[in-house]
């Protein structure tokens, strides 16, 4: 039962004309409706877990099963736990999977899923299709805090930063917000001359002819590979505008757009993300996907 299969980032979509998914060779000894069952089977044992989640609940709603995954968050980000939820909907008539992902407990009780993937099984033959929908929603949550906590400790602050708070320019929408900044001769009108000379001379960072700054990053908290960042300063907003393209070195990828403002009276800071929205089936999706029907696939003939 599928012997060995390779899977191929960004090809042309037979569901949608246009369009790009992550598609797999061949698979043989099964049928499409076999292998959508067995994928809903596979999540309702609990194989999707990572290994590194505090509780771990499967829960089968009937018309989809629900996943939660809860962590501790390490102390250097605050301490405390986290949770992000995933939401699974198998549709065998129409050889269909949609996978909803939550982040975190917001989100999941807004009922605002960051990204919606699918998995279409196409039979005749037997060939699996991917494809992930980014949702066009604002982020403040750990990884922002990190890089607030980091620009806090160079600048020499004493101050802290919280996630999910009510935003300073905006109370309607969340931010991550720091205490009021004391302890440095760094004000909110040279905040920007300070984060140019952090990128450059701490972060390595290239200034460019048209005055913005690329910032080639080696890891976000581990949790990726290198990344390549632009960022431009907004002088008459006080703040830093950072275009995040992921390992698209060309640049022509965006994946999101961080935001980094200082607020004054008191000086603060102020950060969020944006996700641009977009369908999405590059090398990163081509991971996931193939982690998945190959564990799958090795889960079936354990069955046999």
């Amino acid at each position: 039962m599928g012997g060995s299969i390779s899977f191929t980032a960004a090809a042309d979509s037979p569901t949608e004309s246009g369009a790009k998914s992550v598609m797999s060779d061949t698979i043989d000894g099964l049928s499409a409706e076999q292998l959508v069952a067995g994928i809903e089977r596979y999540v309702k044992a609990g194989k999707t877990a990572q290994g590194l989640e505090t509780k771990f609940d499967v829960v089968d709603k009937g018309d989809e099963v629900l996943v939660a995954q809860h962590f501790d968050i390490p102390g250097f980000l605050g301490g405390g736990s986290t949770a992000c939820y995933t939401s699974y909907r198998v549709n065998i008539a129409q050889n269909l999977v949609q996978i909803q992902l939550y982040v975190n407990q917001i989100f999941f009780e807004r009922g605002e899923p960051s990204t919606t993937a699918w998995i279409k099984v196409h039979s005749s033959p037997v060939k699996v299709e991917f494809w992930v929908d980014v949702h066009e929603l604002r982020n403040s949550g750990l990884v922002l805090k990190a890089m607030m906590d980091k620009v806090l400790s160079e600048m020499g602050a004493n101050a802290s930063s919280s996630v999910h708070q009510p935003g300073i320019g905006d109370a309607s929408k969340l931010s991550v917000v720091s205490t009021a900044i004391e302890g440095t001769s760094v004000t909110p009108e040279s905040f920007l001359d300070f984060f140019r000379g952090f990128l450059v001379d701490t972060m390595g960072a290239t200034e460019l002819p048209d005055s913005s700054i690329m910032e080639e990053r080696s890891a976000v908290l581990g949790l990726s590979s290198r990344s390549f960042v632009r960022h431009v300063m907004d002088k008459a907003e006080r703040c830093v505008h950072c275009y995040e393209f992921g390992e698209d070195e060309s640049l022509q990828d965006l994946l999101a757009v961080n935001h980094c403002q200082a607020h004054s009276e008191p000086f603060r800071l102020e950060m969020w993300s944006v996700n641009k929205p977009g369908r999405r089936a590059g090398e990163g999706e081509k991971q996931v996907v193939e982690g998945l029907v190959l564990g799958v696939l090795k889960y079936m003939r354990a069955e046999d």
